[in-house]
């Protein structure tokens, strides 16, 4: 017993350093800082899938100090914590414990979503005017940078219209910081499931080149929405286009709604990818062309997505990839 507390007090040393040095990495080369969140929590995956819960909290607390002593600042280790190690802990606990994957991507997605919860309570603690004032700032950017497109306008529009250039861009201006307040919970949420995703992928692909153990996580092309949600999604739309917009429950309605077919919409994307991979086997090179056309896509991106969620809806009934039969089969 106490060789094995020894074994496992190493290793959990050598995953705190390693730790360590991701974080240095990822503070201090802006290159790197971008996958901060998905590479910091590697080593407490792997921890997480040797060890379970063993030895869990002195690790954590033990990285928040180190950090501490790195950075110099304790909101930026809790930061770290919340955002990449917490995470990446909970993907290894959940595949080392051979959980489904939906289920240890559901906890991976809710453990992102308290971290955005933190920072965004730190924003609204610490910063001088809180979360408000960031969507004030944002839009003063974005008119300033429409004030010399206004002065060309100017010379070139008629002067017997009834909306001048300055108020149609405030027009403009004041629908879009109005649509992001509504939509900013389904923002944090869907980056929190694009995020967990990507956590708990990068770490069963570890943990399976590491082979501490073979991590068998279905590929993003057999992604498939349950029966279930694809019912409530429609029936929360049709709540969604006949409530009244007054009323205090229809920005709930309208960020369950954008969730769930933000979900439902990626799944149809899978159903093109399912397809589109016999054509192109490089995995890397689909993802980047599927983000080129969302980028380039421009006036085309409401079509697109429409498009996706109605693939997705139509798999759910339809099975294109024979998912549901071959979970039969098994």
């Amino acid at each position: 017993m106490k060789k094995e507390n020894i074994k496992t007090l190493v290793f959990a040393a050598m995953m705190i350093a390693l730790t360590a040095i991701l974080f240095l990495v990822c503070r201090y080369m802006p290159l790197f800082s971008v996958f901060s969140t998905f590479v910091c929590g590697i080593p407490m995956a792997v921890f997480a899938a040797k060890n379970g819960l063993k030895s869990v909290i002195p690790t954590l607390i033990a990285i928040f100090a180190v950090s501490v002593i790195i950075d110099g600042n304790v909101i930026s280790a809790l930061s770290m914590l919340f955002m990449s190690v917490i995470p990446g802990f909970a993907a290894g606990y959940m595949q080392g414990r051979k959980k489904p994957f939906f289920e240890s991507l559901f906890v991976v997605c809710l453990a992102v979503c308290i971290g955005w919860i933190f920072e965004l309570l730190m924003i609204e603690v610490f910063a001088s005017s809180g979360i408000e004032a960031l969507f004030d700032q944002v839009m003063s950017e974005m008119k300033l940078a429409t004030d010399s497109l206004v002065g060309l306008m100017d010379g070139a529009v008629s002067p017997n219209l009834k909306v001048s250039p300055e108020q149609a861009v405030d027009m403009i201006l004041e629908t879009m910081k109005f649509t992001m307040r509504l939509y900013f919970p389904s923002l944090i949420v869907i980056s929190s499931m694009v995020t967990g995703y990507i956590v708990i992928r990068v770490s069963g692909f570890v943990l399976n080149r590491a082979r501490i153990l073979d991590s068998k996580n279905p590929s993003f092309s057999y992604l498939k929405a349950p029966r279930s949600m694809s019912t409530v999604a429609i029936i929360c739309y049709l709540f969604y286009i006949f409530w009244s917009q007054e009323s205090a429950f229809w920005p709930i309605l309208a960020n369950v709604v954008t969730i769930l077919y933000t979900i439902i919409g990626i799944c149809g994307l899978s159903v093109v990818d399912f397809k589109f991979k016999a054509k192109i086997k490089n995995g890397v090179l689909r993802f980047l062309i599927y983000l080129a056309v969302f980028f380039l896509g421009g006036a085309l991106m409401g079509i697109i997505s429409s498009v996706l969620v109605i693939i997705g809806i139509m798999d759910v009934n339809r099975d294109f990839r024979m998912i549901e039969k071959s979970r039969e089969d098994a």
